[in-house]
């Protein structure tokens, strides 16, 4: 008798399988999520104002790792910062193409009639706090570059802080929050593509279409053919860089070209797919490496002036009463004309919904970065978007605290 032979390689394999499972729940809890961002931030700040690791933080930040190839493929000399930035971002903006494709197949965006209200308060949302920024910052043609930093909305910041502050919150809350996340997404996406891409080389962008294409077609085959997939969307990221089209919006144009319906009864479809897989690296590796080159602000440059200065006044502000101000006003005008709301829910309740929409992160940080880069208001405006967003999280508990007290009094 032979001694039945067992494969080696299977514990690792098992082990490597229940690892990734775990990283795949982990990804999709906001609360953690949300808490390695914030880590990853604090690190980033404190690595770039400690005498022990400055030297070192700003090696990192700068270094050149592709150099030596760029004779080969123009374009790959950037920095660590710039990779992350320009480059592991994508993932992010990748699966925020692949979500939307999904809620567009098969989630709240397929239904035009639930989705419209939110979809209006995001438009809102937006407006209000551009039109405070240019108010303030009208007679100045600098601040003015930074017009679209406070339209921003972080949905996992957002949510975890509603879920923080009002533990039972009901479903519809929720639900409205995570739609006009969406819409507020896609109009950011917009407003980089206009106010902040400059084409340097257009005919680049014939190369990009044609990878986009081919990930197309390739994603609709029985078999993705993985290995070509990832050329093709390799291929789109690099004609956008070299067209001068920030590369970051590939991710969102591979997203929305991706089926978001199952080619088969019982799958999955291959936008779910791709996400689920996706967002461990994007949540996990992408978002926390960006906080951290992203949080390097040396205080030493923190001026007292800067509480007073047009541009921290505008990006403050419009996060914490432009970004509740536009959605609540357009979301009362909805009420007015008969539009519904999710079910269960009262336009009272949406006050702090609203209020937790101006808690700006990733999206605001990157709309600084592209906007304020090799500036000297650079530090200002990544201070100015964390003051906004604490003022939104201490002006949504305010607001809970206070809707809790009317309700039990009436009670």
């Amino acid at each position: 008798m032979f001694a039945r032979q067992t494969n080696p390689l299977k514990p690792i394999r098992h082990l490597v399988t229940k690892t990734w499972l775990h990283l795949c729940n982990t990804a999709q809890n906001d609360r953690s999520t949300a808490l390695l961002m914030v880590s990853a931030a604090i690190l980033g700040l404190v690595g770039a104002n400690l005498p022990a690791t400055l030297d070192t933080y700003q090696a990192i930040s700068t270094w050149v790792p592709l150099h030596a190839l760029d004779h080969l493929i123009p374009g790959l000399d950037l920095t660590v910062k710039e990779w992350v930035q320009d480059g592991m971002l994508t993932l992010f903006f990748l699966v925020i193409g692949l979500d939307l494709r999904q809620e567009m197949s098969t989630g709240t965006l397929r239904n035009p009639r639930q989705a419209l209200t939110p979809m209006l308060a995001a438009i809102g949302g937006v407006i209000a706090p551009i039109g405070i920024y240019w108010a303030i910052n009208h007679s100045d043609p600098t601040g003015l570059r930074g017009w679209a930093i406070p339209t921003a909305t972080d949905v996992a910041f957002s949510l975890t802080a509603l879920r923080i502050l009002a533990p039972g919150t009901g479903a519809g809350r929720q639900s409205f929050l995570m739609t006009l996340a969406v819409f507020d997404d896609i109009i950011g996406v917009l407003l980089i593509a206009v106010g902040y891409s400059h084409l340097s080389q257009p005919w680049m962008l014939l190369p990009a279409m044609l990878c986009l294409g081919g990930w197309y077609l390739l994603m609709r085959m029985r078999r993705a053919l993985r290995p070509i997939a990832l050329l093709a969307a390799l291929g789109a990221w690099y004609g956008f860089l070299r067209a001068g089209i920030h590369p970051v919006l590939s991710g969102v144009a591979l997203g929305l070209l991706t089926p978001g319906r199952p080619s088969l009864q019982g799958k999955e479809s291959r936008a779910e797919s791709l996400s689920r897989n996706l967002t461990p690296l994007s949540a996990l590796l992408a978002l926390p490496l960006f906080a951290f080159l992203s949080m390097g602000i040396p205080l030493r440059d923190f001026s007292p002036t800067w509480l007073t200065s047009p541009i921290f006044l505008g990006i403050t502000i419009g996060l914490a009463l432009g970004k509740p101000l536009g959605i609540m006003s357009v979301v009362l005008v909805c009420s007015r004309l008969g539009l519904r709301l999710p079910s269960g829910i009262r336009t009272v309740d949406l006050g702090a919904v609203a209020q937790l929409c101006g808690i700006g992160f990733t999206m605001s940080f990157l709309i600084a970065d592209l906007a304020y880069s090799g500036t000297s208001h650079i530090s200002m405006a990544l201070v100015a978007v964390l003051a906004g967003s604490a003022l939104s999280f201490l002006l949504a508990a305010v607001t809970i605290a206070f809707t809790k007290r009317e309700t039990t009094s009436r009670g």
